[in-house]
């Protein structure tokens, strides 16, 4: 499963967050931006799909969704589309709602796990 490849072709998502240039980064690659919402996302725990016999082929991954947005209910509208998008191929584990003092910005936060081919 590709998380980028899900959201930038969710129809929804790219309304919210931009086409062609969606604003979905990975970790550490997002621009300085003045334009919100954007999302970043990274993998933030694997486990090995063991096999009895040879290598695994698949690991079992949770990655973690950032929505940064001006208002709360703008931060929660782009969360929910993403989780819409993502939805059929991870399971959402955790999600929260914060303010961001650092960039003055709302937060949503997402967990997902999907199996990730290695």
């Amino acid at each position: 499963m590709n998380l980028f490849s899900l959201v930038s072709t969710d129809p929804t998502c790219t309304a919210l967050l931009g086409s062609p240039f969606t604003r979905f980064f990975e970790f550490g690659t997002a621009p300085t931006l003045e334009d919100v919402p954007y999302a970043t996302w990274q993998e933030i725990q694997g486990t090995p799909f063991n096999v009895v016999e040879g290598a695994p082929s698949t690991d079992m991954v949770k990655a973690q969704i950032d929505v940064w947005a001006s208002s709360a209910s703008e931060a929660r509208e782009v969360s929910r589309a993403i989780r819409r998008a993502i939805d059929m191929s991870s399971t959402i584990t955790f999600y929260s709602n914060t303010w961001d003092e650092e960039s003055n910005l709302y937060r949503t936060l997402l967990h997902c796990s999907f199996a990730k081919d290695i």
